[in-house]
């Protein structure tokens, strides 16, 4: 059967088919409850348990992200402070260290090569401090340990001075 074969039979047979008698406003009642439906927008009801458990969630993650922000804030400027604290040590032990190796040329001119060779020894435990507090692992012991090693470095300069002086007394 094509369809306009389909189609006669349908008109032929029309009351045949009709069997039920429907009233037309039931029809268009129909009509417009599901246009009604339609035009309804159906809202998602969220329980307020999940609510709750979002905004705990929400409130952990932001605490932690801050704290951990300000502890991070807090590091870093403690470092800042350091670094000034190391530089202006360095400086000044930098200075005495100079003028005292200056003094021991003044009074015997081989003693300095002698006190240079001794300083070495200083010197790497030096290093060693630097890269301590490049890798960060307890910032003010290594400063003060290497602010110590400046002061053990200005003490041997002045033992040395003073038995150099006593030489020459002599």
């Amino acid at each position: 059967m094509e369809t306009n074969d389909l189609k006669n039979f349908i008109d032929v047979n029309r009351d045949a088919f009709e069997v039920y008698d429907y009233p037309k406003e039931d029809w268009y009642t129909i009509s417009d409850q599901l246009d009604q439906a339609k035009k309804e927008s159906k809202s998602v009801v969220i329980p307020l348990k999940y609510v709750w458990r979002s905004a705990a969630v929400f409130l952990l993650v932001f605490g932690s992200v801050t704290y951990m922000s300000w502890v991070n804030w807090k590091n870093q400027s403690q470092e800042v402070m350091m670094s000034t604290e190391l530089q202006e040590a360095e400086y000044y032990y930098g200075e005495l260290i100079a003028t005292r190796v200056a003094e021991i040329s003044k009074l015997d001119r081989g003693a300095e090569q002698e006190v240079f060779r001794n300083m070495e020894a200083l010197d790497l435990a030096f290093n060693e401090l630097k890269t301590d507090l490049k890798d960060n692992a307890d910032n003010e012991e290594v400063i003060h340990a290497m602010i110590d090693n400046y002061k053990i470095k200005l003490e041997i300069l002045e033992q040395i001075i003073e038995q150099l002086e006593e030489r020459k007394e002599l």
